[in-house]
């Protein structure tokens, strides 16, 4: 009696298909891995690189400043009077002591003369007594007597020459005068302004700094000023006061730059658009590109011969298109900024300049 089995035996086709594959696909990958090789080093990855430069961390401060004079005064009379005349027209440059007004001084000068003749008629007076004094004619007090009248007519003749004096207005220093607010034949008083005087030679403008910037400030930097409401000039100028205090509003300082006007063309009340460079210390420079982050800190890949080394960085500040950084780098230096995807310590790279590196 022959037993029959209801068991097949399984299919091993498949099974035999999937490990052939397998024992291929090693095959496969064998040639191309040698015994104790670092798979980091196999092949160079190509990189492009730029070189690490020095920078300065200059900081440029932009600022609005309004212009004045150097010297500017509004001109009033010491004494009342008529306008007799206004020498200069407006907008004319004088000199220092030159007559600006002259007020009607017909009764003045009549009052210094008289002045004069009263001296002349005390001394007259001295002289006798002296002589009658010496023929023992009058007494010493005769002669004292005179000696003060003499004085009172010479302090008198002063004060007339003084008020004489007063009726002519001069220029206390050499400048452009403005636009006359009297007129020839108006009565003035000693509270009524007569007419302004500039010298602008040098132009002040006063403008603000943060106050962080304080420590970077020096007397006579150098500072360049440009007017928006002018055909564009530039004018150069120094830095001549730094005020004592920060405003505790605002936080800024204030300066005070003088700029140079020997044409005397740009006019006091004028806006300039402030630039001043304020020098700051030596750092490296890298492109942004180089710049990455991993686990909160920054670093970059520098090339050393054909390996790629990862150097951890301090970020000082963004300038352009490069970072400031501070690291174990140093001008010269090439660092990765295309292809740092692939990268790993150690990596053998093949280094490609950059365009325009």
């Amino acid at each position: 009696m022959t037993i029959k089995s209801h068991f097949t035996a399984p299919n091993l086709k498949p099974l035999t298909k999937l490990f052939a594959l397998s024992l291929y696909a090693c095959a496969l990958t064998l040639p191309h891995q040698s015994m104790g090789a670092d798979p980091v080093k196999k092949t160079a990855l190509p990189v492009i690189t730029k070189p690490v430069v020095q920078s300065s961390d200059d900081r440029i401060i932009k600022a609005i400043g309004t212009s004045r004079a150097v010297r500017s005064v509004t001109l009033y009379s010491k004494i009342d009077g008529d306008i007799a005349e206004i020498v200069p027209r407006e907008e004319q440059m004088v000199a220092a002591q030159d007559v600006i007004i002259k007020l009607d001084n017909r009764n003045a000068s009549l009052s210094a003369r008289l002045a004069e003749t009263q001296l002349k008629a005390a001394e007259i007076a001295l002289r006798r007594a002296q002589q009658l004094r010496k023929n023992n004619v009058r007494s010493s007090a005769n002669v004292e007597d005179a000696q003060i009248g003499v004085e009172k007519a010479r302090i008198e003749l002063l004060q007339a020459k003084e008020v004489l004096k007063d009726h002519t207005l001069r220029a206390p220093f050499a400048g452009f005068v403005g636009i006359a607010k009297v007129e020839v034949g108006d009565r003035i008083t000693t509270d009524q302004p007569i007419i302004t005087l500039d010298d602008r030679s040098t132009l002040i403008i006063e403008f603000g700094v943060a106050e962080n910037y304080l420590s970077r400030l020096k007397k006579d930097m150098a500072i360049t000023a440009q007017s928006a409401n002018y055909p564009p000039k530039t004018i150069k100028g120094v830095i001549e006061r730094i005020d004592s205090r920060v405003d505790p509003v605002s936080r800024t300082v204030l300066v005070r730059a003088a700029f140079a006007n020997p044409l005397g063309d740009l006019l006091p009340g004028m806006s300039f658009a402030i630039t001043l460079k304020l020098p700051g210390d030596d750092f490296l420079a890298v492109p942004e590109l180089a710049l990455q982050w991993r686990d909160g800190k920054s670093y970059v890949w520098r090339i050393d011969g054909d390996i790629a080394k990862r150097v951890e960085v301090l970020l000082v500040r963004r300038l352009n298109n490069n970072v400031l950084v501070q690291g174990d780098l140093k001008a010269g230096d090439r660092v990765v900024v295309e292809g740092v995807q692939r990268l790993r310590d150690g990596r053998s790279v093949q280094s490609i300049d950059a365009e325009g590196s």
